[in-house]
């Protein structure tokens, strides 16, 4: 669009348009946020701003001895909050602190089975690190490539159709989705 048809007010309806994207990312599919504890956190998600649980996992027996987080996904509109347990005090990974553990926050755009593959794809023409696909359990169809800004952000791009086995690389001993400090990087605009 050039710039001078472009409308001097945004509102509703240029807010909900849809943009094409030519990596064929569709929304914000999640974000996760650190918690203390993930069921008291989402009360708050609850009562505050009428979230609904939509799933959960950390909390099977044997779970916490596998390296596994407790973390609680809130359907809070069209987009998924996932409250996450902040298990330590190292922290998230960024510049000043890069083999931080916790994950969180982090920011997941969704995608299909197709982009998943173009979007690895497109990180690795870009000499951008990243790790996965990555399953997140048998028991939700979520696959996921993680990956960090330039800032040191995590991001990740997710799918949530089946993916095909022989495409999913395995999450490394000590249950860790990545190694962060493994993902930074100096990529530049070309």
């Amino acid at each position: 669009m050039d710039m001078l048809e472009r409308a001097h007010k945004y509102g509703f309806e240029a807010r909900f348009q849809p943009q094409n994207n030519r990596f064929a990312l569709t929304c914000c599919d999640h974000f996760g946020l650190p918690a203390r504890d993930p069921e008291f956190s989402g009360k708050f998600f609850e009562q505050i701003l009428g979230g609904v649980e939509f799933f959960r996992a950390g909390y099977e027996p044997g779970d916490n001895a596998k390296g596994k987080a407790r973390h609680i996904f809130y359907h809070v509109g069209s987009t998924l909050v996932e409250l996450v347990e902040q298990r330590t005090e190292q922290g998230y990974p960024d510049v000043s602190n890069p083999n931080g553990e916790n994950m969180n926050p982090h920011y997941a755009f969704g995608t299909t089975l197709e982009g998943l593959q173009a979007f690895a794809a497109h990180l690795t023409r870009e000499g951008v690190p990243f790790a996965g696909p990555r399953q997140h359990g048998k028991e939700i169809s979520a696959v996921s490539v993680y990956f960090r800004d330039l800032d040191g952000n995590i991001l990740e791009v997710v799918t949530w159709e089946e993916v095909p086995e022989s495409m999913i690389v395995p999450v490394p001993p000590g249950g860790r989705l990545a190694a962060w400090d493994e993902l930074l990087h100096h990529w530049r605009p070309h």
